[in-house]
C-alpha cells in the first residue's frame, strides 16, 4: 500500500494570522518546540509560514522591528502539497529543500494539514546485509570539527549563558542504530543531536535530514543502519565564551540548526540551537 499525506499528516495544527505578534510566535514556537507555524487567513487559506529561521533572521537585522508581526518576517507562498501526495514525493521535496522540515498539506485552497520530517521518518526502509557491508566500505568525512573561537573579550552573554547543558541533551554514538535515533527525534521533537566519542569530543550531527529517506533521488547507495554511517562528519562547534550575538548572526548566515559548544579542552559541554536563542529573549507570555 502506499501511503500518501493524508495517511500520516497532523489534522490539529497550530497556525497564526499574518498580524499575529512576532513575540506571540515567539513563544509559542519555544514553548512547543516547533520549527514552524502555517499562516492562515480568516477564512484558514494558507498565506505563509513563518519559521524560527525568520525570527533568528530578524532579530540580526539591523532594522528588525521588535515590535513587528508575522506578515513582516513570514515567506510567503509556501510550498505546499495536496492530501493524496504520495510519501516519498514528500520525503523528495522536504531533502530537496533542505530548510523546510514540514509540508502544509492544502485541499481545496484551505489548510487540511501537514506533514514534517518526524512523520516521514517512520518510513524509513532499512537495509539488509548486502546494505551493511556497503556503508561499512564508505570513507567517512573529516572527523575534525570547524571550532569557533571568540575574536575579542566577553560582551554580554554568551553561549554558556544561554546553551543546553550537556546533562539535560541527548546525544549519540556511532555505533547508535538509525532505528534508536530516528525515535529520539522524534520522540523529544528534536531536529538534530549531537554525536560524541568516549572522551566527549565531538564527530558528527545526525539530523532528520541525515534520517529521512528519499527513495526518488536516483541514489543507489543502501540506507545506513547506524549513526555513524549518516551523520554529518563536518561539524561547526563553539567555545563556550562566544557572544550570543555572533552565534545568532553565524547560526542565520550559516543556516546551522544546533551549534556544539566546547570547553577549552575541546569537550562538549552543552548545545546551542535556534530554539536556545529565540528562548533566551522570549516574552514568558506575550499577548497575541
Amino acid at each position: 500500500m502506499v501511503l500518501r499525506a493524508r495517511d500520516v499528516m497532523s489534522r490539529r495544527v497550530v497556525s497564526v494570522r499574518p498580524d499575529t505578534s512576532l513575540e506571540r510566535v515567539r513563544h509559542v514556537l519555544t514553548e512547543n518546540r516547533f520549527s514552524a507555524l502555517p499562516v492562515v487567513d480568516d477564512r484558514f487559506r494558507l498565506v505563509g509560514i513563518v519559521t524560527t529561521f525568520d525570527l533568528l533572521r530578524a532579530d540580526t537585522s539591523s532594522s528588525g522591528d521588535p515590535g513587528g508581526t508575522v506578515a513582516d518576517v513570514m515567506t510567503r507562498d509556501p510550498l505546499t502539497m495536496a492530501p493524496d501526495a504520495t510519501v516519498p514525493v514528500i520525503a523528495h521535496r522536504l531533502r530537496r529543500y533542505g530548510e523546510l522540515r514540514a509540508m502544509p498539506i492544502v485541499e481545496r485552497g484551505l489548510l487540511a494539514g501537514i506533514v514534517t520530517r518526524a512523520d516521514l521518518m517512520a518510513t524509513a526502509p532499512r537495509g539488509g546485509a548486502v546494505g551493511r557491508f556497503l556503508q561499512r566500505t564508505r570513507r567517512p568525512g573529516p572527523r575534525t570539527p570547524t571550532l569557533w573561537n571568540a575574536d575579542g573579550g566577553r560582551t554580554g552573554p554568551t553561549a554558556a549563558d544561554v546553551m543546553t547543558p550537556a546533562d539535560q541533551i541527548l546525544d549519540a554514538v556511532e555505533t547508535t542504530s538509525v532505528a534508536d535515533a530516528t525515535a529520539v527525534l522524534g520522540t523529544h521533537r528534536f531536529t538534530a543531536m549531537p554525536v560524541v566519542d568516549d572522551d566527549r569530543h565531538v564527530v558528527g550531527i545526525v539530523s532528520e535530514a541525515d534520517l529521512m529517506p528519499d527513495r526518488l533521488s536516483g541514489r543507489r547507495t543502501p540506507p545506513p543502519r547506524t549513526v555513524g554511517q549518516a551523520m554529518t562528519r563536518d561539524v561547526v562547534c563553539a567555545r563556550d565564551v562566544v557572544p550570543v550575538g555572533d552565534l545568532a548572526r553565524s547560526m542565520v548566515a550559516n543556516r546551522l540548526r544546533l551549534l556544539p559548544v566546547l570547553d577549552a579542552d575541546d569537550r562538549m559541554v552543552g548545545v546551542v540551537s535556534r530554539g536556545d536563542l529565540l528562548r533566551a529573549t522570549a516574552d514568558p507570555d506575550p499577548v497575541a
